[in-house]
């Protein structure tokens, strides 16, 4: 089964924003620290979510979107030029990319305390056009999102084999119940279906044990070391381009929640690159939504993070 990896892409600096509407720090008195406010408190803390997003996951690293600043307003656009057409003919994982870096930027803004508006409205005019993050007022700091804030950086796409004893029941409540906040589902997997999955996704027919069992199974090539992960789709109830940027939203939320938790996540995409084995999936899971994603999920056995790494530079238009 294919694994998507959903990490940020190494890149160099490439900023147009051009230097920070404030005045010159040479040019204060000594000893005098200066607060952005105002306007120039709107674009700081714009740019700071942006820069916030270099830190989103995406599929092969692409990082397939672009930003527009304008005035309270920043605009989340699809790059189509990073777009992997060879594994995603229809954009969906490029949007769902897209989705993981709008939910960055929300809780960057949130955990400053900012009360902010999102419009996920597509607009047919102007389809690369995927959101927009719109900023109220100040309001008190969420203190729900400082944990999510915190797990940025020190989120991995951990592809170690899962052989520990599974997630406890409270961490995958935690995470389910993140994935629902963004409107979008889990759900888990039986061993069975898991099998039924897998050869799924290698284009082998389902074939039922005639038992009915669905509590043991040994998993094909590439599963069998994975006997102590735990498996869920990541789905939704349309099938949408808007759907497609929450289940991002959801994938991010998921995974903050899931290394706050000391639990790795792993999106594995073979299963859902293409209608027929999406139709597949769909309807071996009992047609309860359309599926974007498998995730597994594990006991982290990655080490211990290092030094806080820096997110991705983000090019932003200002307008």
């Amino acid at each position: 089964m294919q694994v998507v990896q959903f990490k940020p892409r190494p890149g160099s600096r490439h900023d147009s924003t051009g230097p920070a509407n404030v005045k010159a720090a040479d040019a204060a008195p000594t000893g005098a620290t200066i607060h952005p406010i105002g306007v120039q408190a709107v674009v700081h803390a714009l740019l700071a979510a942006a820069d916030a997003a270099g830190f989103a996951p995406s599929i092969l690293d692409s990082q397939p979107w672009r930003w527009r600043l304008t005035g309270n307003t920043l605009a989340l656009y699809l790059d189509r030029g990073r777009v992997i057409d060879d594994v995603d003919v229809d954009g969906r994982l490029a949007i769902i990319s897209c989705g993981a870096a709008l939910h960055h930027a929300r809780v960057a803004l949130a955990a400053e305390g900012w009360r902010l508006t999102t419009n996920r409205r597509l607009d047919p005019a102007d389809p690369d056009r995927l959101a927009s993050l719109r900023l109220e007022e100040r309001s008190p700091a969420d203190p729900a999102e400082a944990p999510l804030m915190s797990s940025m950086p020190l989120r991995r796409t951990d592809r170690s084999p899962v052989t520990g004893p599974p997630i406890a029941a409270q961490q995958l409540k935690a995470i389910t119940a993140a994935v629902r906040a963004e409107e979008t589902s889990l759900h888990v997997l039986y061993p069975d279906e898991v099998l039924d999955l897998a050869r799924v996704a290698s284009g082998v027919p389902i074939a039922r044990p005639v038992s009915g069992d669905r509590s043991t199974g040994a998993g094909p090539a590439g599963l069998a070391d994975d006997r102590g992960a735990t498996f869920a789709l990541l789905y939704g109830h349309t099938d949408e381009p808007e759907d497609w940027l929450r289940a991002g939203e959801a994938l991010s939320a998921g995974w903050l929640t899931a290394t706050a938790a000391g639990v790795s996540m792993l999106p594995l995409s073979a299963a859902v690159e293409v209608a027929a084995t999406r139709q597949a999936v769909q309807i071996m899971i009992g047609c309860v939504g359309y599926p974007y994603l498998l995730l597994r999920l594990g006991l982290a056995t990655m080490p211990s993070p290092g030094p806080r790494r820096e997110p991705v530079a983000q090019a932003v238009d200002r307008r």
